[in-house]
Order: structure tokens, then sequence, then C-alpha cells
């Protein structure tokens, strides 16, 4: 019966709202409802199990979605429970370890998140201005600008709003955000469809890069041909994120990839240990004492995007959040480009 409400137009959406709140008289089907078929008074769910469901959905097990609502998993399985029976749908599966959204789960799984940012909305509305921000924001962004940039920024955000819970977690592809296992994510593709605040943080130059024992040992590259007799790191062909990463077939098809690995930090780790060499950004390279090769000749540039749901734009937590991550990567914008001299400038901003 839910699953129509995927199935639904625009123009439906305020009687579907409606009666997910609102009983309905006997005898009416939900695919036919009209307002006047809608019975008077309260819910028919607790409203307070739609952020069972809600947090069920993101975190795919009763047990972690207890450690994060703060309550055991039997109450979080109690919880769902009530809500199918009072809605009359079973809302999940257990596929493997996980619990996945039915047809019906995936229906109400929409107007369940509207329920949730509406909340967020209101209380952030409710804090007179000034007042220090609360709440979680989960950031999913790549390892390299994660680990490499981020890590080294967000704590500041978390001293100045210590009310203010972030989570940093790697996350390669930007469909993590339409499903919410994340608030913002940095992503190396602008999206072509989908409502999202998007927002241009930076160019960010990659080169090839060796260490001088293996150069020592084999040479000095002075070509692109020369490359073929070296060994080169890169990533994993279906574990690949996004083409814009696949450097080593645009650089020539023949190269050899002796060692590769899911994370760009595993591939400088090779690079460094003169396993091979790779391209790596070069705000990563830099003051590693890699050095960086045929520069001048083999040179990528790629751009990170922040992105967040359109329906989180009013969200003070997420704006603050999303501010702050874009003030640091202005405050270094000069760490993201390639420099000759490759060298680390302690003038350089922490952001």
């Amino acid at each position: 019966m839910l699953s129509s409400l995927a199935s639904q137009g625009p123009e439906d959406r305020p009687v579907l709202d409606h009666c997910l709140h609102f009983p309905l008289k006997p005898n009416v089907q939900l695919r036919t409802i009209r307002v006047q078929d809608c019975t008077e008074g309260w819910p028919m769910f607790d409203w307070n199990d739609m952020r069972f469901f809600v947090e069920v959905r993101r975190a795919g097990t009763f047990a972690l979605a207890g450690r994060r609502l703060r309550c055991a998993h039997t109450t979080v399985s109690r919880r769902i429970s009530a809500l199918e029976e009072a809605l009359g749908a079973r809302l999940f599966e257990r596929i493997g370890d996980r619990l996945e959204l039915t047809a019906e789960g995936e229906a109400v799984a929409a107007l369940a998140q509207r329920m949730e940012d509406t909340a967020i909305a209101i209380s952030d509305r409710a804090v007179p201005a000034g007042t220090a921000i609360t709440g979680s924001v989960r950031v999913g962004a790549p390892d390299g600008i994660g680990n490499a940039f981020l890590s080294a920024r967000l704590p500041d955000l978390c001293r100045s709003q210590p009310g203010l819970d972030i989570e940093l977690v790697p996350v390669p592809v930007t469909h993590k955000l339409w499903n919410r296992d994340v608030d913002i994510a940095i992503s190396l593709d602008r999206p072509e469809t989908g409502r999202v605040v998007m927002r241009k943080l930076t160019d960010y130059d990659l080169r090839i890069y060796g260490v001088p024992a293996l150069l020592e040992r084999a040479g000095h590259p002075e070509t692109v041909d020369d490359l073929l007799a070296f060994p080169f790191t890169g990533y994993i062909d279906d574990l690949l994120f996004s083409g814009a990463l696949d450097f080593n077939r645009t650089i020539h098809p023949g190269l050899r990839v002796a060692y590769k690995a899911a994370t760009v930090k595993a591939q400088m780790d090779a690079v460094g240990a003169g396993v091979a060499l790779g391209v790596l950004p070069c705000f990563m390279a830099r003051d590693t004492g890699l050095v960086p090769l045929l520069q001048d000749t083999v040179a990528f540039s790629r751009t990170y995007w922040l992105l967040y749901p359109e329906d989180l734009r009013e969200v003070e937590r997420i704006r603050v959040v999303a501010a702050h991550i874009a003030g640091a990567v202005r405050a270094n914008a000069a760490l993201f480009r390639f420099r000759p001299d490759d060298a680390a400038d302690p003038s350089l901003s922490p952001g």
C-alpha cells in the first residue's frame, strides 16, 4: 500500500503528508485517498518513532542506530516494530548483516527525512542569534583532502563551538550524500542533477612523484616513454570512484602498475618506500622528500566541490561547517597548487 506513495505527483504531496499523519476512514485505499477520507485527531503513529526509522535507515543495524540514539538496540527494534504495525507495512528487510529498506520503506523514507529536516530547522531557528551552535554534522571527503587537510582544521571549529559534534568520514562517492549517509560531501565530480547546494572549493594540482633512492637506481626519466621502464602505483580499477583519477592510462596506456591501492595515502606510502612512481596531489607530496618528475610535461589539475542537500540550506550548523571548510581552503589556496621548488611555506595559514 505505501509503495504507491512513490508514484504520486507533486500535486498529491500535501494530501500524502496529511494522511501519513492522520488515520484513514475504513475501507479507503491509499492510492485513491482524498483529504475528506482522513479522520480527525492525532497521527496514527508516534512521531518519535520516525527518529528511529531515519536512524536505522542511516545506520543499517539496530545496534548502531541504538548507539547513535543512546538507547538499547532492543528499544530500537521495538520502536520500528511499533511503527510498522501502525503503518501496516514492513519497512525493513535483512540482507546479509544489514537492514535495507523495502519498497514500502523507500516510499516512507523521503517523507520521514523531510520530517527530520523540518525538526532540525525549527530547532536551529529557535536559537537566538549569537548563541552557540549545537548538533551533529557528518562530513564525507576523499581520503586525500580529508586526511591531509580537513583532519587538521575541523578540530578548530570544535574548539570554538563545543556544542557542535563533527564526524569526518572517508566517502569517495557522491551518492552517499543523496542517501544522507553524510550531511556535507567533498566531491571530485560536479553533479549534473539533484537538488544540491554546490560550491567550488579549489582546483588542485597533481604531478608524478618518485623517491630519490628509486631514481638513483633506475635513472631519471626525461620523456613520457622513459616512464615505461618504471613501476607505477595507482587505484584498483573496480574501486576507482571517479574517472578523473584514472591518471596512468592518460599518461601512457603501456604503464606497468605494480602496486594498486584504494586510497591515495596508501599509494603515497608506496612511492615513499621506493616501490613505484605515482601521481599524487602536490599538497600531500610537498615537504616529504619526494621528487616531482616531468613536471611541465605531465601535469594534472582537478577540482574539489563542496556539496550538501538543498533542503539543508537553512540549517545553521550545516552552513557553519560548510563556511569553515570553504574558509580554510581559501586561506590556504597556495597549498593546493604546484610550485617549482615544491617546498613547504611556513606562512601558510592553519585555516
